[in-house]
Order: structure tokens, then sequence, then C-alpha cells
């Protein structure tokens, strides 16, 4: 089975310069979740690695994290498609880090949890 590796922001959903904090702001771009379920029905295996800066700037938390991907991932259920993981990494981009994109500390990640 293959692999397709997404980022979230501006690919599944639209984007803000003002961050995706809550739920309510997470909003698919048309045609992205039926895209990945057709990528699943195809045989493919999605995986999101996402940047999420706005965890290191204080303007949400790991558990709204946890419940914007669980919209998603409803969203994404409806149409029959369905993301096997989700890498991110909430540090800022000064802190140096090496899980934030486009380092490649996250794929290594992948890579050993997966298998691949």
């Amino acid at each position: 089975m293959s692999l397709i590796i997404l980022d979230r922001d501006g690919v599944i959903n639209h984007d803000s310069d003002d961050f995706i904090k809550s739920p309510a702001e997470w909003e698919p771009i048309e045609g992205s979740l039926e895209a990945i379920a057709r990528l699943n029905y195809a045989g493919y295996r999605v995986v999101i690695i996402t940047n999420q800066s706005g965890i290191a700037r204080g303007l949400l938390d790991v558990e709204t994290l946890n419940r914007i991907h669980s919209k998603m991932r409803r969203m994404l259920a409806q149409v029959g498609g369905r993301i096997e993981a989700i890498f991110f990494c909430p540090h800022g981009p000064d802190d140096n880090c090496d899980c934030r994109k486009p380092k490649d500390a996250a794929f290594k990640d992948l890579a050993h949890r997966l298998r691949v």
C-alpha cells in the first residue's frame, strides 16, 4: 500500500493568518475531503504532518487541537475517507526544533511508527 503525506492548513482546510484556533474556525477546502476519500478508495494510506505554532504562541492547546482534528475526521468519515495518523509540531518558527517542517524529524517519526 502506498502512502500520501499531506499538510493540513491550506491543503485540506482554509488557512488563516490568524491561525485556526477552534473547531468552529476549521473549514475544509471544497473537494479536499472527497479527494482524500478517493485516495483511500484507491488504496492509499493518508497521513498529515502539520506545523501548529499556534500552540507555542498560546493561541490554542493540544486538547483544542485534538477537537479540531476530531471535527476533521468526522467530516471526512461522512464522505467515506479517513486519515491514518496526524503528526504535528507544536513549536514556533524560532524554537529551532527538529520536528518543524521542513526539517525531517516528523517524517522520521512517521516512518518509525508506521514502519514505512
